[in-house]
């Protein structure tokens, strides 16, 4: 038998091992699975007497597989009944593998059986196979043939993009497909069912029980109309029971108009009127289904179907030939034609003799085929009645992966059918991951939201903190507050709450030393359901100065890096494809601002290209010269070379370098140049190559981005990346976003059919019942599975869990509910102040592309996104002299102020690089006068040597720290000269000292930075000025009057002496007062 000293198992595990017959495991989250199957494995050696090649293990990923081998050989090296250097041998031969790769050696080892070629290959989606490209592409190509060569009297009744978008569905599960194709289910009986289902839900409701018990404890005057509305609805209640539709339709018409709250001196008067409005409410949700009747949509499906029928079996075996010839499968035809295989009496009496034990993993996520695999492999009637000996292993509450087909139901199957074969159900119920407190709070959180599934866990450990150990906050706002703002707020909240971590430090119990240790930030992952947040948290903790690190997951191609690379790209193939030379303009390849662009827009039909061609705006000319030569050499150089000549000519890589999340950023651009390589192979056609990737998109297939060494940083990713993982601390963001409405052409089911969502003559929706009945399915197990991904994310926690939402109802928030008031956990509101609006970071919206010729509705407004934060003080002093310099970008008159401008850049520069040499800094500024560049070097020496500068001098500073601070959508940016623990700080070299005038910019510098003072060095003045810690409290109200200003094309002129004297647009402006006017006391400036 197994040695479960030398194993360490628990006797739960213990049982499971060594359980003579088969046996189901439930394996809660944590509870050392992975460890009691290999003990299980080495068990059928020592006590089954089987040698290692007549078992059979199968993992849900390949690395699962090698961590199973590792753990069954450092089992054997410890055990002298495994000296034998034979047992050893055979282990490296044996089985141990994913569900698709025992398909593979079925197929391949009877491949007549199977109708497969013996010298197939598994058809990756993107890695080429010398079929002119990649595996997905060629498979979409193939179904494109396949569609041609239908009769044309299939697109009499189904619309060709319509049968499109079906059959590609229908052909990625061909077998579920072919059996929902022979369902036959009548229209009037799914109707009648949906009827049912609604009604039997609405009066679940919670709310609608409430209010019916609320219409029950109060009563007025007759007469009162309020009284009256209380009586119909009662009646239209008790109508309920035998006309469901006109009972709803009379609750729906009552009035709650009138009535004296005078005639109800007992109370109820605002009472009933809440509670009818809510029956209301809940039944307009339950109508639809209520007075569903089958109508016209469902006799143009059924006159369909056939057709479809015929269509699926003809691109079947026509995709299927081709696929013979060009001697390919994909990962569905693996299990297909395994299955075909295994139908075959002989292919089954040969692996009878050949496997007696199976042991499979992860069996929540199998799908219906992969059992029917299982169910012909063990089939007794072979075996002669001698079973072959099975343990499953899985956890129905970490069942997630829905959309890869897995149905939880196959795992509550073969436990009952285990047990009806002599076998035991065992469960592992002690977390080595969770600390016991943990434990306790994550069980009271999910027993009312699991239900039936719920499965309590204890711990083998105490906590190392005194928590607490779960805390959730929920954004808290007024109605109309806008969701990216509230996402904003949250993702600094997070961002504060790890900060506060790390500096407390908090304590985390550290499994590999099993010891009690300070947080560092690889302890903590953020894990959110999607990948669409996870980029703004990156940005929030970044600011914060905690290193972050965006794990591998999602689609390459919906990176920024790669979209950016696919915009040059694009324009490249196509010259006139505006929507890709903006992007690109707008990209860090030349980064021009959306002022650049606005200015190029002309009233001339022509493409953008011909547009900045002829432009002479000044920051337009770098990147037509350089789009130029690309265009130039698009015919002899390779794609990934002109990809190289752009990122010489324009430091792109540079660029992206010192962005956020610099580490991911950069791991993407290289992942894209690999693809471009492998979609390229020798050919130099950029357009086949762009028309690969547009398809690679169209097809929507999913490019894997290249992984990313952690480190000590944040990790960001989804929970489902994140499934087997886990650390100390975990945060679960994001939690009220709802899921996308999005339905499908087609849902499928082997048991209910299939149905199709339809069109009428104008073009709208028209949905058959049994699409809604499939959709209300669809939906059902979807509500499920979000339950079990927030089971999966909080037991990826091993000490302290945070649960955030951008708004306090909504998404899986609601569903959390219950659990947390379960467990007695608070929610924190997170609040919603000024201060938590701007982002330190603002990622880049889509570029638009600006008509030639906008239609006037209203205000035109100013058509900024994009300024400088000094501009604010420029709108400030003179909205007019703001409009001639950032709206029409005139660079105004006169000579003065651009001497005085050129002095200060070289101060700057100088302080920043550490030039000390007039020699060295004459040469940043060739045309300047020796004795300016002289005076700019004395200006850095009196920062150098002045005892008032030193305290900022010796400080531990970041110079030019690049920021940006998004106010009500227009994107402030600058730079701040010095940045130190808690101050910022910016050099003026101007000949007048005014604070007042700068309060803006360095409010901006503050506020995007987070940092407590600020302070202003007069070089020529020698002055050092510090805001006082109370000015910047009006600060904010005031920048959003400007920007409010800004953004509506407010441009009044401020003709003040003090303004117009010294403007460098004096000359040409109209509304400029003239030499020697006074200043009247309205048009004080202060």
């Amino acid at each position: 038998m197994t040695n479960d000293k030398r194993m360490n198992l628990t006797p739960q595990q213990q049982t499971a091992a060594s359980a003579k017959a088969s046996v189901a495991v439930i394996a809660g989250a944590g509870t050392g699975k992975t460890h009691m199957l290999a003990a299980r494995y080495l068990h059928h050696i020592t006590s089954h007497g089987l040698s290692p090649l007549q078992v059979v293990a199968c993992t849900f990923t390949e690395k699962a597989a090698a961590e199973l081998r590792h753990r069954i050989r450092q089992g054997m090296q410890t055990g002298s009944q495994f000296d034998g250097l034979q047992v050893r041998s055979e282990l490296e031969a044996a089985f141990i593998g994913t569900i698709h790769g025992l398909a593979a050696r079925i197929c391949r080892e009877h491949p007549a059986a199977a109708g497969v070629p013996p010298d197939f290959t598994v058809l990756d989606e993107i890695a080429p196979l010398g079929l002119g490209s990649t595996g997905k592409i060629w498979l979409v190509g193939q179904l494109d043939l396949a569609l041609d060569s239908l009769p044309d009297e299939i697109y009499e009744k189904i619309p060709y993009s319509l049968l499109r978008q079906i059959l590609a569905a229908l052909l990625a599960d061909p077998i579920a497909a072919e059996k929902a194709l022979a369902v036959k289910v009548s229209a009037d009986d799914m109707a009648s069912k949906l009827r049912q289902q609604a009604l039997e839900q609405l009066q679940r409701e919670a709310g609608w029980r409430d209010a019916i018990e609320t219409l029950g404890q109060f009563a007025g005057p007759v007469s009162d109309r309020r009284e009256q509305a209380r009586q119909d609805a009662l009646n239209a209640l008790q109508l309920l029971e035998t006309d469901p539709p006109q009972a709803l339709e009379n609750l729906n018409s009552i009035s709650l108009k009138g009535g004296s709250k005078k005639q109800w001196p007992d109370g109820g008067f605002q009472e009933i009127s809440d509670a009818i409005s809510t029956l209301k409410n809940i039944s307009k949700k339950a109508v639809k289904y209520i007075n569903l009747q089958p109508g016209a949509a469902d006799e143009q499906m059924a006159q369909m179907l056939p057709v479809l029928r015929r269509a699926f079996e003809l691109s079947r075996d026509l995709i299927a030939q081709a696929k013979r010839k060009a001697r390919v499968l994909d990962f569905a035809d693996l299990e297909v034609y395994a299955r075909k295989a295994l139908q075959n009496a002989e292919v089954r009496e040969y692996y009878a003799q050949q496997w007696q034990a199976f042991l499979v993993d992860e069996f929540q996520d199998t799908n219906p085929v992969q059992g029917e695999i299982l169910e012909l492999l063990l089939d007794r009637e072979t075996r002669d009645k001698n079973s072959a000996i099975l343990t499953i292993v899985g956890d129905a509450k970490q069942s997630i992966y829905g959309f890869r087909r897995a149905n939880v139901e196959l795992f509550h199957q073969w436990q009952e059918r285990i047990v009806a074969g002599g076998g035991e159900v065992v469960e592992l119920a002690t977390s080595f991951r969770t600390n016991t407190q943990l434990v306790q709070n994550v069980n009271s959180i999910f027993q009312p939201i699991l239900g039936n599934l719920h499965q309590n866990l204890d711990a083998n450990r105490s906590a190392p903190n005194a928590g607490p150990y779960i805390q959730a906050g929920a954004v808290s706002g007024d109605k109309g507050i806008n969701a990216e703002r509230c996402r904003q707020a949250e993702a600094q909240y997070i961002a504060s709450q790890v900060k506060q971590w790390l500096s407390e430090p908090m304590l985390v119990h550290d499994k590999q030393g099993d010891e009690i240790r300070h947080i560092a930030p690889g302890d903590i992952a953020i894990l959110s359901r999607t990948w669409d947040p996870l980029e703004l948290y990156g940005e929030a903790l970044a600011s914060a100065g905690i290193p972050t690190v965006l794990a591998s997951g999602g689609s390459l191609l919906d990176t920024r890096e790669a979209k950016d690379a696919l915009a040059l790209l694009r324009f490249l193939a196509d010259p006139a494809d505006d929507i890709a030379l903006v992007a690109l303009l707008r990209s860090p390849f030349f980064a021009l601002s959306d002022r650049i662009l606005f200015q190029a827009v002309t009233k001339e039909d022509i493409s953008w290209w011909q547009r900045i061609k002829a432009s002479e705006i000044p920051e337009l000319r770098h990147p037509v010269a350089v789009l130029g030569q690309l265009l130039a050499e698009r015919h002899s150089e390779a794609p990934t070379r002109l990809l190289q000549i752009a990122d010489r000519l324009t430091g792109y890589t540079a660029v992206i370098a010192n962005m956020p999340g610099a580490a991911r950023r950069e791991a993407d651009g290289r992942g894209f140049m690999d693809l471009l390589r492998q979609l390229q192979g020798g050919n130099y056609d950029i357009f086949t190559v762009v028309r690969q990737l547009e398809q690679l998109q169209a097809g929507e297939i999913s490019v894997p981005r290249p992984p990313l060494e952690a480190k000590n940083a944040v990790a960001l990713m989804t929970v489902h990346a994140a499934k087997g993982l886990e650390w100390p601390v975990v945060v679960v963001p994001d939690l009220a976003r709802g899921s996308k409405n999005f339905s499908p052409p087609v849902y499928f089911d082997p048991n209910w059919g299939v149905g199709m969502q339809l069109s009428d003559e104008e073009g709208n929706d028209q949905k058959p019942v049994a699409y809604l009945w499939l959709e209300n399915l669809r939906q059902s197990r979807e509500a499920a599975e979000m339950r079990r991904v927030l089971y999966v994310a909080l037991t990826r926690a091993r000490d302290n869990i945070l649960l955030t939402a951008a708004a306090n109802k909504g998404g899986a928030f609601e569903g959390l509910l219950p659990g947390l008031l379960a467990a007695h956990i608070p929610i924190q509101p997170i609040p919603l102040t000024v201060d938590d609006l701007s982002p330190p970071c603002a990622s880049l919206p889509e570029p638009p592309i600006p008509p030639s010729s906008p239609p006037l509705l209203g205000s035109v407004g100013s058509g900024l996104f994009e300024l400088p934060v000094t501009a604010l003080s420029e709108y400030d002093r003179c909205p007019k002299r703001f409009h001639y310099r950032f709206v029409e970008g005139h660079p105004g008159t006169g000579s003065g102020p651009a001497i005085s401008q050129r002095v200060g850049t070289l101060v700057h520069f100088a302080l920043e690089r550490d030039v000390r040499s007039v020699e060295i800094l004459s040469l940043f500024d060739l045309s300047l006068p020796r004795e300016y560049v002289e005076e700019a070097l004395s200006l850095c020496l009196r920062w150098d040597q002045l005892p008032i500068y030193q305290a900022y001098r010796q400080a531990k500073t970041e110079r030019e720290r690049h920021i940006t601070l998004n106010i009500d959508g227009l994107q402030l940016v600058g730079v701040v000269d010095l940045l130190g623990p808690d101050f910022v700080l910016d050099f003026k070299t101007d000949a007048d000292r005014s604070p007042h005038h700068h309060r803006f910019q360095l409010w901006a510098y503050a506020e995007a930075t987070q940092r407590p003072q600020a302070h202003i060095a007069y070089l020529r003045h020698d002055y050092l000025y510090t805001f006082p810690a109370d000015y910047f409290r009006d600060a904010g109200v005031e920048v959003k009057s400007l920007v409010k200003g800004i953004l509506a094309g407010d441009y009044p002129p401020h003709s003040w002496p003090a303004n117009c004297h010294t403007c460098p647009y004096a000359e040409i402006c109209p509304e400029c007062c003239s030499l020697g006017s006074e200043v009247q006391g309205e048009d004080l400036p202060f």
